[in-house]
């Protein structure tokens, strides 16, 4: 099969990017790929030799050459042109993420595009959705979680794949009645090592971590206020944070005005997955809270598991899918479950060995890169072999 792969690739700061940077090497021994990328000169120099790397823009002339085209389609600018380009070569979508709201609202409002918004909102709420987009010239905040505008692209694609059951649901519920089949997230196996030492912690410290994007939905503030509460019994409990802080999350004046100063250790964004894996193995326990969900699948979750750490997640979404061996699931905002659950998980290391021995079994039977390689071949034929059918 010759594949048309568009996708951020590594080293771009996208989990997406990492994600294919993990399956191209496997996927690659099943199909004939051509990867397509906006800028190929800034693609990792180890992925460019070894593959064939073209540009957006040569897509067009050689479209003619493939049997399918497979887009990566996720919540951020980086699959703006990703989109476009699906809008006019129908294809097959991965969709990282069920809600595109943020993505549309960036290219569109968060260029001063109002009308662009405007069509967007029309296409999937009708004249309803037009009066709420023209309503943000007042200054009104966009439906962010309450419309996930991917519509447009659904109805444009050949086949849909999707990474949860519960994604799958929301697609269904959509109304959405093409090809629709759910691969599971894949995550490689990565030693890792831990960096411990780096922090100077006590020999007995408790290390709590959270990974990512460092933003409001991922409830770092919340989780701060629970450490405080935490450390009142647990004075060796601390806390890691690693990845991007959005400007308006006041983070660091929380952990001052908490007295948490020398409690919390930021590591910054880790620009190589190895850095981010190696602070993965340098924890404890990982925190990985979402509310509201866009309907992802987290991929730090995925590796958190795969490192062999307990984990801490919310009981929304995909996270449900989750093995209740694998994880401590507590209700979203749920602050008081949060210091219950990092109590009971941080007081006892049986209990983290045993969640940790648990998530590592998961992402071994569900997650292995060569397994889901082949379940997007057999996907992807199954869809290619329908649209010539019809086509």
């Amino acid at each position: 099969m010759r594949i048309a792969y568009f996708s951020p690739l590594p080293p771009q700061r996208s989990g997406i990017a990492d994600y294919s940077g993990e399956l191209i090497p496997h996927l690659s021994r099943l199909a004939d790929l051509t990867l397509f990328t906006a800028d190929p000169d800034a693609v990792d120099k180890a992925v460019a030799v070894q593959y064939d790397l073209r540009s957006h823009e040569q897509f067009g002339d050689l479209s003619d050459q493939f049997d399918l085209a497979l887009y990566h389609i996720g919540n951020s600018e980086y699959h703006d042109d990703i989109a476009r380009i699906a809008f006019d070569a129908p294809g097959v979508i991965v969709l990282h993420d069920h809600n595109l709201h943020h993505a549309v609202a960036l290219r569109t409002i968060g260029k001063g595009d109002r009308f662009a918004y405007a069509r967007e909102m029309g296409y999937e709420r009708g004249a309803d959705g037009v009066r709420r987009a023209m309503a943000t010239r007042y200054g009104i905040e966009p439906p962010l979680f309450e419309n996930p505008l991917n519509g447009r692209l659904l109805d444009a694609s050949l086949g849909v794949i999707v990474h949860s059951q519960y994604t799958a649901r929301l697609v269904e519920r959509q109304g959405y009645r093409g090809s629709l089949s759910i691969i599971p997230a894949l995550i490689a196996p990565f030693s890792g090592r831990s960096r411990r030492r780096e922090l100077n912690l006590p020999d007995d410290a408790v290390l709590f971590g959270s990974f990512g994007l460092i933003s409001k939905e991922k409830q770092i503030i919340e989780t701060l206020h629970a450490l405080r509460r935490l450390r009142t019994e647990m004075p060796n409990a601390y806390y890691l944070l690693v990845g991007n802080v959005v400007a308006e999350l006041p983070v660091e004046e929380a952990i001052q005005e908490l007295g948490l100063h020398d409690a919390v250790f930021y590591a910054g964004y880790a620009a190589q997955l190895s850095d981010f894996v190696d602070w993965i193995h340098t924890a404890d326990v990982v925190i990985n809270l979402r509310s509201p969900t866009v309907g992802e699948t987290s991929a730090a979750a995925l590796r958190a598991m795969a490192a062999g750490k307990a984990l801490i997640i919310n009981d929304d979404g995909w996270y449900r899918e989750i093995p209740s061996a694998a994880a401590a699931k507590i209700p979203p905002g749920d602050e008081s479950a949060l210091l219950d659950v990092m109590r009971s998980i941080g007081q006892s290391e049986a209990v983290r060995q045993a969640m940790g021995n648990a998530g590592r079994q998961y992402t071994r039977k569900v997650c292995s890169p060569g397994k889901i390689a082949e379940e997007y071949v057999r996907t992807l034929t199954r869809i290619m072999r329908t649209a010539r059918i019809y086509g």
